[in-house]
């Protein structure tokens, strides 16, 4: 190793409760003023996106007023039970960075921002300002992670990066089938969930306390304006050349270079964790002039939307975590993708790691989600 080395050394994720995706949609969808065809429609539409469940912190039986099915989800409470659950790993009093990101949630008290409140309430000893990213879209946990890694590098002292997202808080349909965003508000909400997860860094001279770990390779991020993801009206919509713009832009301007600086192929790396915006999307990245990546290569990003829709920018962290716990030789690589909103978007690079040189043993058992309080 060498020793400005930096690793995930720890990966947290939280979900609110799991509806069925037929139940959400005849909440949203089946409201007074709203014509049966388009619940009909919605629910037709639902299936051919596999999404199986949503994760949701509203109370449905108050919508479409926003009311919070539990003061536990708050953004507050998410963010001091991840610090929880990665201070098993690590002590917060260790912690010299923290980075919060979201793109939509229920936060109302917004001075000082998330981060400052979250730093006081967890007494963490940071040695750099707390940073606080909102709307940067689905990219912004690989923003976060870019920012935290050159911390590290830096200071010697560990990071932590923070992805929330309450997506549904935004549920607001244009129902009007005339309406020339009807198709990109639709779309919107067949596929957006909610949920967060915290990715623990260290650097090298803290490897020591872990057994299994990511040791990062590279990161990267770009920006190319575009508006095919935007909010317009309070209404959030997904236009229709997502699939045809993000995946060729984030693999010709992010991944390709990344891994030509480092002389692999993609056949070279095993993992991928590809933020889901869509199975059409994710399929993108199977085209040959894309990047080519077979069945198994996205088949963890895959899963992962099945399970719970589109998590915006903590989508590939949940994917990176199913990775994470799951038994791997020592340097197997695997690239974390994200793109959104602006358009910005980004990778990382990483090698699995295990103390000792026996290259076969196994990660930290798999962690139950943080307790809620």
């Amino acid at each position: 190793m060498r020793n400005n080395d930096v690793f995930v050394a720890d990966i947290a994720t939280l979900l609110p409760p799991k509806y069925r995706a037929e139940d959400v949609l005849r909440h949203v969808y089946g409201q007074p003023g709203i014509t049966n065809d388009i619940l009909t429609l919605a629910t037709r539409a639902s299936r051919n996106t596999r999404v199986r469940t949503f994760s949701s912190v509203l109370d449905f039986d108050a919508y479409p007023s926003k009311r919070l099915i539990d003061e536990c989800h708050t953004p507050q409470r998410w963010c001091g039970a991840l610090v929880d659950a990665v201070s098993i790993m690590l002590p917060p009093g260790e912690i010299g960075f923290l980075s919060v990101s979201y793109n939509i949630s229920s936060h109302a008290d917004v001075l000082p921002n998330l981060a400052c409140q979250i730093a006081r309430e967890k007494n963490l000893d940071l040695v750099a300002p707390p940073q606080e990213l909102p709307y940067y879209g689905c990219a912004a946990g690989i923003l976060q992670i870019e920012s935290a890694v050159d911390f590290c590098r830096r200071t010697g002292r560990a990071a932590l990066v923070i992805v929330l997202e309450q997506c549904t808080w935004a549920y607001r349909p244009v129902c009007e089938r005339e309406s020339a965003d009807f198709r990109a508000s639709l779309r919107a909400h067949l596929l957006f969930s909610d949920g967060a997860a915290a990715v623990l860094i260290v650097p090298q001279s803290m490897i020591s306390g872990f057994d299994n770990a990511l040791r990062i390779l590279d990161v990267g991020t770009g920006f190319r304006l575009g508006d095919a993801l935007a909010m317009r009206n309070g209404h959030f919509l997904v236009g229709d050349d997502v699939g045809g713009t993000m995946p060729g832009l984030v693999a010709s301007e992010s991944v390709r270079p990344m891994l030509a600086k480092h002389g692999l192929a993609t056949r070279d790396v095993r993992d991928w964790a590809i933020h889901q915006g869509g199975l059409p999307v994710l399929r993108q990245f199977g085209r040959p002039d894309v990047l080519g990546l077979c069945e198994a290569q996205l088949a963890d990003s895959a899963s992962t939307f099945e399970e719970y829709g589109n998590l915006s920018s903590a989508s590939c962290v949940f994917t990176l975590r199913r990775q994470f716990d799951r038994h791997a030789p020592r340097g197997t690589k695997g690239m974390a993708v994200a793109f959104g909103a602006g358009y910005y978007f980004g990778s990382m690079l990483y090698e699995r790691w295990t103390r000792g040189a026996t290259p076969n043993v196994s990660g930290l058992p798999p962690r139950p989600a943080p307790t809620l309080p």
